[in-house]
């Protein structure tokens, strides 16, 4: 109860003082200056006049900027390697291969294209007749000394001015040079920019409705007007405005604003009686409405707004407010606490699903398994039993034993790095006895790493690959396998080559991956890929060195 009576009084002492200041502070300073008008109007006047100055200044800096922003942004467009490979290729010898040129060109065009029309002019603009029918650049033409001036600049283009006769306006272009990586010229890109886009950019004071902008060049000729009938006269400065002019940082340009003296001065004395008593007066009752018609709505939502800020740091409580209040602050609050109370229990539903999901995606993929393996390896069992008595059904049948309690294992998906790499041997001797194939294996791990935790079903998958897609496309006794384990940058590295005939190989058509990405597509290689991205991110996973050459380079990378 005392703190509200506290800030009662607050409320109460403060909308004293706001009305005491009112009449101590609006009345005298309105008389002031009606009683000071006739001696400050000349110095309003200069102040007034610096403040255009100003204006003009911080326009012709707006202006520069904008320059130098279509520059850089042309940088980025020369710099395009699609636009070079089709500069760099040698000229159209046909009609077709020109058609094919324009269709990649619109292509290249389009996607570099921002604000503004942009044109892209061969060096040996002759051999593309069809392409230069199709340009509407004005008044520019391939072989002109403007584009041998742009072709003798090595970083930076020449702006310059042009009549549009489709516009009926003034247009600006920026020309520039496209150089190869040994600078050789290949050819010319111009971006054409109307004039209104330059008048956009400036910013009149909102105070004076007459207010000119225009732009000359070095020989004083209007070369932008807000009147299109004015370009390329000469500007004469008008009696009876003030003006004011900054040079531009391209091409000797300047920026003039002008303005009419009257309208610096106005009507002041026309207005003074009713300057001051009706500023006075309403200043002093809008003010007063405002405060307490503002302090009532903007009170609440600024305490919503604090407790907005709650909520995004992950707090949703409800918001309190005074329930008795039926206007739209009151429904707003109503309504915010019901979009919180949906978001809490969609969170909840969200992460429960999630949660779900990621729990059965994982065990999807820890028990998809290939049955061809197991099917052929019984199948081998079955044709030693029935046509040779051999102690290697034996061998077989144990190795396979231990490949499958392995793989199941209760259902535990981490295992030990010297476990992972003796379940690869024991499909690999199985592989040698099956097939009768020989082949070689050499491991090379690090000693440190052996009792290290990783997640089991790895390196079999990956040695199964370079199997059935490396060793047995080499003759007998020809091919080698290597398994190497080592830590890098603090992650464990698997690498995994062989000597076969690698992703050259019509029969991979698993490792062809569209779009040039490393992630694998068959089923194994696979499963490991996008268990070790469910389980540890992005950064983890198989990567296929597809530079390796003959054979093939697998490189699983694993967090210690």
């Amino acid at each position: 109860m005392k703190k509200k009576r506290h800030f009662a009084f607050k409320d109460k002492l403060f909308n004293k003082m706001f009305l005491l200041m009112s009449v101590s502070v609006f009345l005298p300073v309105a008389l002031l200056g009606f009683l000071s008008y006739d001696k400050s109007k000349s110095q309003l006047t200069s102040v007034t006049s610096q403040l255009l100055e100003d204006n003009l200044q911080l326009n012709a800096k707006q202006l520069n900027t904008f320059f130098k922003s279509v520059e850089k942004e042309t940088e980025k467009m020369i710099a395009s390697k699609p636009l070079q490979s089709l500069l760099r290729s040698p000229p159209p010898k046909s009609y077709e291969e020109e058609v094919s040129f324009i269709n990649g060109m619109v292509d290249v065009i389009i996607s570099l294209k921002g604000s503004y029309e942009l044109y892209v002019l061969p060096k040996n603009m002759e051999h593309y007749p069809h392409y230069r029918k199709l340009l509407t650049l004005n008044k520019l033409q391939p072989g002109s000394n403007l584009f041998e001036r742009a072709y003798m600049l090595q970083r930076t283009g020449i702006w310059l001015h042009v009549w549009d006769d489709n516009l009926h306006k003034a247009t600006f272009i920026y020309v520039r040079a496209i150089r190869a990586n040994n600078l050789e010229p290949l050819g010319i890109l111009a971006v054409q920019i109307p004039d209104y886009i330059f008048l956009e950019e400036l910013e009149s004071p909102s105070s004076f409705e007459r207010y000119l902008f225009l732009m000359v060049d070095s020989e004083n000729h209007i070369i932008s007007h807000p009147s299109s009938g004015f370009y390329n006269t000469e500007y004469i400065p008008r009696p009876g405005w003030f003006q004011a002019e900054k040079e531009l940082d391209e091409g000797g340009w300047k920026l003039i604003a002008a303005v009419p003296q009257q309208d610096i001065a106005g009507s002041i004395e026309q207005i003074k009686n009713f300057s001051l008593w009706i500023v006075v007066g309403s200043l002093a009752v809008i003010s007063l409405l405002l405060y307490l018609i503002v302090r009532s709505v903007t009170r609440p939502l600024s305490a919503m707004v604090a407790h907005m800020d709650e909520v995004g740091q992950g707090n949703l409580s409800p918001f309190r407010f005074n329930r008795s209040r039926a206007d739209e602050v009151g429904q707003l609050a109503q309504g915010y606490n019901q979009m919180i109370a949906g978001m809490t229990e969609l969170l909840h539903t969200t992460r429960q699903m999630e949660a779900d999901k990621r729990q059965l995606e994982l065990q999807t993929l820890n028990h998809q398994i290939n049955p061809h393996f197991f099917y052929n390896t019984l199948d081998a069992i079955k044709w030693r039993a029935e046509t040779v008595r051999e102690s290697t059904i034996a061998t077989m049948v144990t190795k396979l034993a231990n490949l499958l309690r392995f793989s199941l294992n209760n259902g535990d998906e981490w295992t030990t790095i010297e476990r992972e790499i003796e379940h690869a041997k024991n499909y690999l001797d199985i592989e040698l006895l099956r097939s009768n194939r020989s082949f070689q294996l050499f491991i090379q791990a690090d000693p440190d790493l052996m009792k290290q935790k990783i997640i089991k079903l790895i390196l079999q998958p990956i040695v199964e690959n370079a199997v059935k897609h490396g060793m047995s496309k080499l003759p007998e006794g020809k091919g080698k396998i290597r398994l190497t384990v080592k830590r890098s940058d603090g992650d464990i590295v698997f690498i995994v080559e062989d000597n076969g005939p690698g992703l050259q190989d019509k029969h991979t058509p698993h490792l062809d991956v569209p779009g040039g990405s490393d992630a694998p597509r068959g089923i194994g290689l696979s499963n490991v890929h996008k268990r070790m991205q469910l389980h540890f991110g992005a950064n983890y996973g198989i990567h296929i060195d597809r530079n390796q050459s003959p054979g093939l380079r697998v490189v699983v990378r694993h967090p210690m």
